[in-house]
């Protein structure tokens, strides 16, 4: 027997509908055209520009992958890329650890005190990142600042600490404080995916004897897994953007214990002029936070639930 195949048809467009797909395509031109110049176009350059060693002035020289060979056996560059993963990493822990605590917790109060906290806890999110860099500048002081003054009130003088000079400390204070920017957005979010929850689920699970932690275990949890991924996904992005707070808070010192891969590019370009170095510190960076993010995407793949 022989066995048919039948392509399927091709779909047929009416007038109306090149119509409407040619209106369509005409208001996404400047969305596309906005995206080409500052996204496209930028990473071409930035690729090129890699491959050439240029000063900013003279004409470009091109040199290959003599860049990327420098950085890979140049030890301080590659640390700042190791101080950029730590605290990616750290500060995304701790951002996601506290707003889902933060919305479990919120979850359980009254309509008006939850609106309440929900402002407070979100309103460091609002905050400007250098505001609330140099707000911690203040309360990390070594001498005057808030933490260590409480401490010493407290008779806890051994807990106090040159928080953002000390070199085992500096790394893990702006993780912390960058997760604790953020936790606010994360807050949000996860208090919007339990909202979704039915009520009928959690009135089942009383009638069952079962307390709030183990409806968090049991119910929250589970439903709401999609929601984390994508929330843990979107904070992987936005946490290796550690320019801004590690520039306002130590300026990648002490030293350079707390330089990232951000700090290490404006410097080799805009302070050495070694503009094609810095193009390849970024394209390599870049990479490493693609890969970091497929990863994370990859591990957290969750099944969904009808409700």
């Amino acid at each position: 027997m022989s066995r048919t195949t039948t392509k399927p048809a091709k779909k047929k467009y009416g007038k109306l509908d090149k119509k409407l797909m040619f209106i369509g395509i005409l208001f996404l031109m400047p969305a596309t055209i906005l995206v080409a110049f500052t996204t496209i176009i930028p990473v071409v350059w930035n690729i090129v520009l890699s491959l050439c060693k240029w000063n900013g002035n003279g004409p470009m020289e091109f040199v290959g992958l003599e860049n990327f060979t420098k950085l890979f056996t140049d030890t301080p560059t590659l640390k700042t890329i190791g101080n950029s993963l730590f605290i990616a990493g750290v500060s995304t822990i701790f951002t996601m650890v506290l707003g889902i605590l933060l919305a479990l917790m919120i979850y359980k109060t009254g309509k008006k005190e939850g609106a309440f906290f929900r402002f407070v806890f979100y309103n460091p999110n609002i905050m400007p990142m250098t505001v609330a860099g140099l707000l911690f500048v203040f309360v990390l002081a070594p001498d005057e600042g808030l933490l260590n003054n409480i401490f010493a009130a407290m008779g806890l003088e051994s807990l106090q600490h040159a928080w953002l000079a000390e070199p085992g400390l500096v790394l893990w204070t702006l993780a912390i404080v960058a997760g604790w920017k953020g936790s606010g957005c994360i807050m949000m979010l996860i208090y919007t995916g339990v909202l979704a929850i039915p009520d009928s689920l959690f009135e089942s699970a009383k009638l069952d004897g079962a307390n709030y932690f183990k409806e968090v275990r049991m119910i929250i949890l589970p439903l709401i897994k999609p929601t984390i991924c994508m929330v843990f996904s979107m904070e992987v992005m936005w946490s290796f953007k550690t320019y801004d707070i590690v520039w306002t808070m130590t300026q990648g010192g002490p030293g350079s214990l707390s330089k990232t891969a951000p700090i290490s590019m404006i410097q080799q370009a805009f302070t050495y002029n070694k503009f094609g170095y810095a193009s390849a510190i970024g394209l390599v960076f870049s990479v490493i936070v693609l890969i970091c993010i497929g990863v994370v995407r990859r591990m957290l793949r969750s099944e969904t639930y009808e409700y």
